[in-house]
């Protein structure tokens, strides 16, 4: 490994940053493989033998981190499209012609044309 970071030196700026992206990409990954253990554990979790009964109960109620992830996107969008249909209902209530007739009146009024 020394070695060949020593000859990184020698190479093109483009080999420099694709070891660059290479490496960073490596440790994100190996960081985020501990977080997602850490935070989510594994689902074959270390269990007495006697409470063998109670396995099968919070097994089924264990979610995975990607439907979590699954579910809170899907959470998401909908209340995104929730809003934008409030929007638009709101829009459709204002009424642009009334109110740009009164504000030509009032214009027209302290203007006086």
């Amino acid at each position: 490994m020394k070695k060949y970071l020593a000859e990184l030196h020698k190479k093109p700026d483009y080999h420099k940053k694709q070891f660059a992206l290479l490496t960073s990409g490596t440790i994100t990954l190996f960081i985020f493989g501990v977080w997602s253990l850490a935070t989510f554990g594994m689902s074959n979790g270390i269990v007495a033998d006697n409470d063998v009964s109670n396995v099968s109960t919070v097994s089924e109620k264990e979610v995975g981190p990607l439907q979590s992830f699954r579910s809170n996107v899907a959470s998401s969008l909908e209340a995104i499209k929730n809003s934008l249909e409030q929007l638009q209902d709101g829009f459709k209530a204002i009424n642009l012609d009334a109110e740009y007739g009164e504000m030509k009146d009032g214009a027209l009024k302290t203007y006086g044309r």
